[in-house]
């Protein structure tokens, strides 16, 4: 049983140094390339938005005041009348109002993706040659947007992807999350960019030009698909568009307030996790972010059995590979995040497995706007 413990270690180890290594050669070799400041006026932010959030100002309002020129388009529900009062409040500043359009829309028809329902209205009112799709919860570190002219000198048809962090939380849950997105984002999405398998893109965050989405009916397309993000890049993908993984960070901040809302939240991104595993298997999906996620619980469970300080070396190895993360984070995403990040990580870590575990054991339904949806093909199917 030592020598097994040992051994699973060493995997670890080198496990999560290669991943480290791939991840830096590629955000290396992406922030290497000499840019030029980008032209603002050439983007439009288009937002779905939806009251709920205790951010959702702070959040909406910060995108505004990091740009001059770039436009916005809300996306609004008629009936979501916080929404808009909180949208109406923002746009009393004179430079915000006259950079934003608010846009009001009827309720979402029943199995159509909310989301792509918005985004399919907003996009007749996108008049610049980007759209950047944008959650409402999101904000993008506008000193790293120049890596935009990089690709705006490709010829070819091609969407770009921004890397999602998570910082400023304050309340254990959104922390725990916020552990969730920090350990993996880095690890997982450059990782397998350098490995040239970016299927899929940060939802959360992505510019495109307005022309394909509006030459492949892009938003109409996906409509019924419940993993818009995933649907996007395959679509995409089989109309001949390449993914670009950039290095264009953004702080994406979930807000929890109970372990009821974590535990949802958290089904509902690995029942998401499962079906792009389920049509993207690879070795290097195995090696790169499947046994990752497992490596850490099994590395305790196996460390119980052999007993004595075992269980404490674990802990502390999942300790200083969490301090080595946080190092790293802050000097990819120029941020400074407090020593509790790293305890989140660890607990993340061995959480995950069991999550996923609970995921897979407890029927496949989450809930999504006050309605159950089963999960099992990635159509949006009521129960």
């Amino acid at each position: 049983m030592v020598v097994l413990f040992l051994s699973v270690i060493v995997f670890a180890v080198v496990l999560f140094c290669l991943r480290l290594h791939l991840a830096s050669l590629s955000i290396t070799e992406k922030r290497k390339r000499e840019t030029t400041k980008i032209n603002e006026a050439s983007y439009t932010i288009v937002q779905p938005i939806l009251s709920g959030d205790p951010r959702l100002r702070q959040d909406l309002e910060k995108n505004l005041a990091n740009t001059r020129t770039m436009r916005f388009i809300w996306l609004l529900d008629k009936q979501d009348q916080t929404a808009q009062d909180i949208a109406a409040a923002i746009l009393e500043n004179p430079t915000y109002n006259e950079r934003t359009k608010c846009l009001l829309l009827d309720e979402v028809p029943d199995r159509i993706n909310p989301k792509s329902f918005k985004l399919q209205q907003g996009l007749a009112a996108i008049q610049t040659e980007y759209t950047i799709v944008l959650d409402d919860d999101s904000v993008i570190d506008f000193q790293r947007f120049s890596e935009m002219s990089v690709y705006e000198q490709r010829r070819d048809e091609f969407l770009v992807t921004g890397i999602p962090y998570n910082d400023g939380q304050t309340d254990f849950w959104s922390r725990l999350v916020a552990g969730f997105v920090n350990s993996n984002s880095l690890v997982t999405y450059f990782p397998m960019a350098y490995r040239n398998e970016t299927n899929t893109v940060n939802g959360m965050f992505y510019i495109i030009k307005t022309e394909l989405l509006r030459k492949y009916h892009v938003f109409e397309s996906i409509q019924e698909e419940l993993c818009d993000d995933l649907a996007v890049a395959e679509y995409l993908m089989e109309q001949g568009v390449q993914l670009v993984q950039s290095s264009i960070p953004c702080n994406v901040r979930t807000t929890l307030d109970n372990p009821q809302q974590y535990v949802r939240l958290m089904k509902r991104w690995l029942l998401f996790a499962t079906i792009y595993m389920n049509r993207h298997r690879s070795l290097n999906l195995l090696l790169l972010v499947v046994l990752p996620s497992l490596l850490p619980t099994l590395l305790l469970l196996i460390s119980i059995a052999v007993g004595g300080i075992a269980p404490l070396v674990v802990v502390g190895l999942m300790g200083v590979k969490a301090f080595v993360m946080k190092q790293y984070r802050e000097k990819v995403f120029s941020i400074h995040e407090g020593a509790s990040a790293a305890f989140y990580e660890v607990l993340n870590d061995f959480l995950l497995p069991l999550l996923y575990l609970y995921t897979l054991l407890t029927p496949s339904v989450i809930l999504w706007r006050n309605r159950k949806i089963r999960v099992y093909d990635g159509k949006i199917r009521y129960e």
